[in-house]
């Protein structure tokens, strides 16, 4: 992705995941997890649990609304700066680990 302004992409990621979670969508499915990504809340998680969710995402009805009141999306959107942090605190607290070889 490109854009002519400064970190505009992360302002349309930001304000995607926003009106999705505001629309009722439980998952966004980035394809890879990256460095980039889990600093705005992405997580990598198990194939089974993934499949889990998705077979739950695909019966629910979300409803995208193209138009939001201000005070809506930045509420949403503050709450998940305030998440963001709040894992990204955890994620301090753990020890760094790394493997090697395929799980």
């Amino acid at each position: 992705m490109f854009s002519r302004a400064t970190d505009a992409s992360k302002v349309a990621l930001v304000h995607l995941v926003a009106r999705l979670r505001l629309g009722g969508s439980v998952v966004l499915d980035t394809q890879f997890g990256t460095d980039h990504l889990a600093r705005f809340g992405g997580q990598e998680i198990p194939a089974a649990e993934y499949k889990a969710r998705l077979e739950q995402a695909v019966q629910m009805m979300p409803c995208w609304q193209p138009t939001l009141p201000d005070d809506v999306l930045e509420a949403e959107i503050r709450t998940l700066r305030a998440e963001t942090q709040a894992a990204e605190a955890r994620h301090e607290e753990r020890p760094a680990t790394r493997t090697a070889g395929l799980d």
